[in-house]
């Protein structure tokens, strides 16, 4: 059977698109004055409810197994958090802080996919995920006064990367917004269930242009890009899906800058970490290209 890897790459093209699109979502975060626990509780449930009405005028079967359904709320489960704890670090920090730290989950991926996925254990892979992880730490080995968010944005980079091993399991069982329903519908129940132990009804509150920026978040930086990656993770694997993501903070950093100015002017050193991780990203084309011209 032959092997199209034009083909491969029109989908690594669609990827950086739907990237570019996600790089906005930090921004939109930051713009948003209320608190981390409304933009996210807000968010999954407008884009919920917004799937739901896209598959009922589809007509698609919403029914499935309890077993499916246990699967997908635990997979929801983890983006929730993952939301909190990325939103949490921007508004603790910067958005450069908060995209940055995101890039790690090439790396974590590259270590939890052998076991979570059980693939064999990819030295490329890892090498790729230390190379960008060499570079967020040379970005915040001068910016120490942002440990908390730091910390905060490693451990949603953490919970990204392992909601993207379990999500590439879903991708041939189900409609990809189906499955997009049910998690954020699943992320939406946790942001509850953490509002509901931790927080005061006042830290809902949304003024009309929060709720302006979050229905451009929810609708274009939610719905579209996390149905459309579950489609890609069908023909791209997790690995290259997560390492593209790192480009998320470059486009995002340098659209913070332009959008909020001098908060978000970092050190030189922080630069010359991102020059390290966009080289991660973009030596790994070249390395599915050798792979693809052995499997033709």
């Amino acid at each position: 059977m032959g092997f199209s890897f034009s083909g491969i790459m029109r989908d690594y093209l669609k990827l950086h698109i739907l990237v570019l699109l996600l790089s906005f979502t930090g921004i939109l975060g930051k713009l948003i004055e209320a608190s981390t626990i409304a933009v996210v509780f807000y968010r999954t449930l407008v884009a919920a409810v917004a799937l739901f009405l896209i598959l009922f005028l589809r007509k698609i079967n919403l029914k499935i197994s309890l077993r499916e359904f246990g699967l997908l709320l635990f997979v929801g489960l983890l983006l929730g958090l993952h939301w909190l704890c990325f939103f949490g670090s921007a508004k603790i920090s910067t958005v450069a802080i908060s995209l940055v730290t995101f890039s790690t989950t090439s790396f974590f991926t590259s270590l939890l996919e052998p076991v979570l996925g059980k693939k064999q254990i990819d030295f490329k892979e890892i090498l790729l995920g230390l190379l960008a992880v060499v570079g967020v730490a040379i970005m915040f080995s001068f910016e120490t006064h942002y440990l908390s968010g730091i910390l905060i944005g490693l451990l949603g980079a953490f919970l990204c990367a392992a909601f993207t091993i379990f999500n590439s399991k879903l991708t041939h069982r189900f409609d990809s917004q189906l499955i997009s329903f049910y998690e954020l519908g699943s992320a939406f129940l946790v942001c509850l269930v953490v509002y509901l132990s931790f927080f005061e009804k006042k830290d809902l509150a949304m003024s009309q242009q929060d709720w302006i920026w979050l229905l451009v978040l929810a609708l274009v930086c939610t719905v579209i890009p996390h149905a459309q990656m579950i489609k890609i993770m069908k023909k791209i694997s997790v690995f290259t899906v997560n390492l593209s993501l790192n480009l998320e903070p470059v486009y995002g950093v340098v659209l913070a800058f332009f959008i909020f100015g001098e908060s978000e002017r970092m050190s030189k050193q922080f630069y010359l970490g991102g020059i390290l991780v966009l080289l991660s990203v973009f030596i790994q084309p070249f390395f599915l290209k050798r792979k693809s011209s052995v499997t033709i």
